[in-house]
């Protein structure tokens, strides 16, 4: 009877502590959208670089012209600094994140904003040097 109880304890302290660090990186994943989305908020680039990766890049769908655009770092910098893109404080509703490993993240928001167009974001994000970066925006905005 002691063995089984022992056996239990010590697999619930495991998955005790898988959760904790899950959790850790599921708050840094948050913390890194988060700053990545109000550089862009508030059309600061020199504050966005730092959360995009070399590799970069937002593919955009739009259900009113059933049509996708692919931009690349250097354009959506470039839209956030000459202000097409970004220039107004968004809502985040956190619908689902998930940590692939302890590397890789995927995160899915609705992010609203009064008189401006709702978009539906799926993010991918990859951690090097302790660092979470967004590899990729998919948007689709909602009519």
């Amino acid at each position: 009877m002691k063995t089984k109880i022992l056996t239990f304890l010590a697999i619930a302290i495991l998955f005790s502590c898988k959760s904790n660090a899950q959790d850790d990186y599921v708050s840094e994943v948050k913390s890194s959208l988060e700053s990545y989305l109000n550089a862009g908020d508030i059309n600061d680039t020199k504050k966005l670089k730092p959360y995009l990766h070399s590799d970069f890049r937002v593919v955009l769908y739009d259900d009113k012209k059933d049509a996708t655009s692919i931009l690349d770092k250097s354009t959506y910098i470039s839209f956030i600094k000459n202000k097409k893109f970004g220039g107004y404080k968004r809502h985040i509703n956190y619908k689902d994140i998930q940590t692939i490993g302890e590397n890789m993240a995927s995160i899915y928001v609705i992010l609203t904003s009064d008189g401006k167009p709702t978009l539906k974001n799926f993010y991918s994000l990859v951690r090097i040097k302790n660092k979470w970066l967004v590899l990729q925006d998919y948007v689709i905005l909602i009519p």
